[in-house]
């Protein structure tokens, strides 16, 4: 008696798909990690690149971050604009991209960053005395406590500040960023910040000459 074997069915088309895109997709990654070098050096972000990812500004700009000790030394000693902000305030990132405009159109050379969130939660002895050299311009809540908030930013000469400015760092009601910022006030804002400015590089002029 003869045993008849059931033959097996054909392959179904889309499994045959499948296994091809499998088969083509495994062949290609091994091609890839064959010749990847994960011994490269991972390339570093500039501080430009890095600003840009957290407060979504041209690349074009001219941030660099520095450290509360380094904020204070220039306080005290030195000459520069310094901005006070945090990536999760979005009224920093509106700040942000005007002063970096008007500063590019007076041949500023760099703007200090300084993100103190961490440092005033953690009481750090460097921001607190940087709020101490600030008091006189901070605002001061019902409370009666005085502290920095962000955005704000300083033009300092020869460890004096001379122009303080912190517009929308504290602001009332359910104002949107988009809703405050018009075109119209951002003009404004733009032509301050462009006194402010000539005042400054007439300032820091005049250092350099005497």
């Amino acid at each position: 008696m003869m045993i008849k074997i059931k033959e097996k069915p054909p392959m179904p088309w889309y499994q045959k798909v499948f296994y091809t895109i499998s088969f083509i997709f495994l062949f290609a990654a091994f091609i890839y990690l064959g010749t990847k070098n994960f011994n490269a050096p991972i390339r570093k972000l500039t501080d430009q690149e890095s600003f840009t990812q957290e407060f979504g500004i041209t690349s074009d700009n001219l941030y660099v971050y520095k450290t509360a000790k380094e904020v204070l030394e220039l306080m005290n000693t030195g000459s520069g604009i310094v901005f006070f902000a945090f990536p999760d305030n979005e009224w920093s990132h509106a700040y942000a991209d005007i002063l970096n405009e008007v500063a590019k159109r007076y041949g500023i050379e760099e703007i200090w960053y300084y993100n103190f969130l961490n440092d005033r939660t953690n009481d750090n002895y460097y921001y607190n005395n940087i709020v101490r050299l600030l008091e006189a311009y901070l605002p001061v809540l019902d409370t009666g406590e005085i502290d920095l908030y962000a955005p704000s930013m300083i033009m300092i000469k020869d460890g004096v500040v001379t122009m303080y400015d912190d517009e929308t760092a504290i602001v009332s009601g359910d104002v949107t960023v988009a809703d405050y910022w018009t075109q119209d006030v951002r003009q404004k804002k733009m032509v301050e910040l462009g006194v402010m400015m000539e005042s400054y590089l007439g300032d820091v002029t005049d250092a350099e000459e005497n």
